[in-house]
């Protein structure tokens, strides 16, 4: 079988990808700018695309009549939160990295990757893609491994990120996690 248009294949390079992005945030030695940028850009290509990519692969498809009009609602809802949530960090970046404690960030305290795992729903569930559904409980574990080290971070450099986390109770999920 051809490995690039093996499900499988790109879900591992996906995995891999988030595996290598953990490491990189982890290490707790200062690196260079271009470290960091080029594991950004890692993770756009080799994270963000297998995962649009899987479900158009050959897999088995779901018999659901409203699988494509709700996938593409979740998908652009999913968009639609990332894109809220890039706009209102670039505000912040004009302010000093003011911690974001209001709007999509009053209601998760992770909402790029609230949107993130609603567009991989949707995308898949737009193209009835079974494993690419199935798939989705992974990206959201990788995201939520992410999140818990993330936070770790921030409650470092924000004084005030405890009092954030008792009052925006959820990570990524509203009313899950």
């Amino acid at each position: 079988m051809d490995p690039l248009r093996d499900v499988f294949f790109w879900a591992t390079v996906a995995t891999a990808t988030m595996f290598l992005e953990v490491a990189v945030f982890i290490s707790r030695r200062r690196k260079r700018r271009i470290v960091y940028a080029l594991a950004g850009i890692s993770a756009i290509i080799l994270f963000e695309t297998p995962r649009f990519l899987i479900p158009l692969l050959p897999q088995p498809r779901i018999d659901l009549p409203s699988a494509k009009p709700l996938g593409l609602f979740l998908f652009a809802f999913g968009l639609a939160i990332m894109a809220l949530a890039f706009f209102q960090l670039m505000k912040a970046r004009k302010e000093g990295w003011k911690l974001q404690t209001t709007g999509v960030y009053g209601i998760v305290r992770h909402p790029m990757y609230l949107g993130d795992v609603l567009w991989a729903l949707g995308w898949s569930l737009a193209f009835k893609a079974l494993y690419a559904l199935a798939l989705t409980p992974l990206w959201l574990f990788l995201r939520l491994c992410l999140a818990t080290l993330e936070e770790e971070k921030l409650a470092e450099k924000y004084p005030e990120y405890s009092e954030y986390v008792r009052r925006v109770r959820w990570r990524i999920v509203p009313f899950l996690i």
